[in-house]
């Protein structure tokens, strides 16, 4: 059986790269004929590319520009050493149409596809429009609206295009939500698919002697947040490092880290800060003491998941005094939310493989 995914596989982002991993990693592992489909919309790839150039339009000399080239690079070694991608490229939505009878079965996987308010707009790609429903089973696999709450003058478009799943299975309760209320159609809800495969062979540990306390940001930190942060690691006695982004209260900021870096600073931290997704993600799989600080826009995504693991509590309210950072906040019971994480995994994984045998039973894993 040949699969074919197509999700947001090929930009500057550590959680994109690794839920696009995680996804043909546990289909490979299976033993399926599988590869991530290769489009790269031109929109998207002259967003993503905007901050690689040395100069700006007004001609100053852009620093940044290099690590953010170095990073960029260490993304596509990792996608192209660790994933296949099928041979063929599309740039275009057209170009897709060549992708039409490729496969058994196509997924729209992971991350933020189904989102309409992000630059990339409405994009029925996404939905697989290009995929003939005579030759091919169309299924999602936490597929994500994003921030997006209603689909407005999308609504007939993308139910026409959801009605021709066999199965749609999303990754949080504001994408389950939509397709039933607008769809009318039933969606399941499970874990991210970098729950779902093991990060042993290819983490990459650095070598820093203190124990430190890891900050990945996407958004900025205020000034309350940063004084938070030091007040944690002096509790702790820990240093500070900021990863893929520069922070300056860090001692140690490492911008141009791989993907294997990135998974091994988590392994081997102390502690964590994050405002992101996929940061709280991996903080979770490596069971460390972690706390989260929540951007209004991804407030969904992040609560959904904490909430569903018994750790609300991992989030900074607004409100946090800074007497409250004591030896507790570090502390978090993951005997208990082990059990119900694994529980979890094991459901996903099966609903995922008996998406794809719709009529056999799931294989053991």
């Amino acid at each position: 059986m040949k699969i074919g995914i197509i999700t947001f596989h090929h930009i500057d982002n550590y959680g994109a790269t690794l839920q696009a991993y995680g996804l043909w990693s546990f289909l490979k592992n299976q033993g399926y004929d599988v590869e991530i489909i290769d489009y790269r919309p031109l929109k998207a790839i002259k967003f993503y590319t905007k901050d690689l150039f040395p100069l700006t339009k007004k001609l100053s000399f852009n620093v940044k520009a290099f690590t953010n080239i170095a990073r960029s690079w260490k993304m596509r070694r990792f996608l192209l050493s660790n994933m296949r991608l099928s041979k063929k490229k599309a740039y275009l939505k057209k170009d897709l149409h060549d992708f039409r009878i490729n496969y058994d079965v196509v997924i729209c996987g992971s991350d933020q596809i189904w989102c309409l308010d992000s630059f990339r707009g409405f994009d029925s790609s996404f939905f697989l429009d290009f995929v003939s429903n005579e030759t091919t089973r169309k299924i999602s696999y936490a597929a994500s609206f994003g921030n997006t709450t209603t689909l407005n003058n999308h609504r007939d478009k993308i139910c026409k295009f959801i009605n021709q799943f066999q199965t749609i299975l999303v990754r949080d309760s504001n994408s389950q939500e939509i397709i039933a209320d607008e769809c009318n159609r039933k969606a399941i809800k499970v874990l991210d698919p970098t729950f779902l495969v093991n990060y042993d062979t290819i983490k990459n540990p650095p070598k820093i002697k203190d124990k430190y306390l890891l900050i990945y940001n996407r958004e900025k930190l205020n000034a309350e947040e940063e004084y938070l942060i030091k007040l944690l690691a002096k509790t702790r006695n820990l240093i500070i490092v900021s990863v893929g982004k520069y922070n300056g209260i860090a001692d140690l900021n490492i911008e141009g880290a791989s993907p294997q870096e990135w998974i091994g600073l988590y392994s081997t931290a102390s502690h964590i800060i994050t405002n992101t997704y996929h940061g709280t993600i991996f903080s979770i799989i490596f069971q460390k003491s972690f706390n989260v600080l929540i951007p209004d826009y991804k407030s969904h995504k992040i609560i959904d998941l904490l909430s569903d693991l018994g750790l609300e509590n991992r989030v900074f309210s607004d409100n946090l005094q800074p007497q409250l950072v004591n030896e507790q906040i570090f502390y978090i019971d993951y005997d208990s939310v082990s059990k119900i994480l694994n529980s979890k995994i094991m459901e996903s994984k099966k609903y995922l493989l008996e998406a794809i045998m719709q009529e056999q039973k799931a294989s053991k894993f």
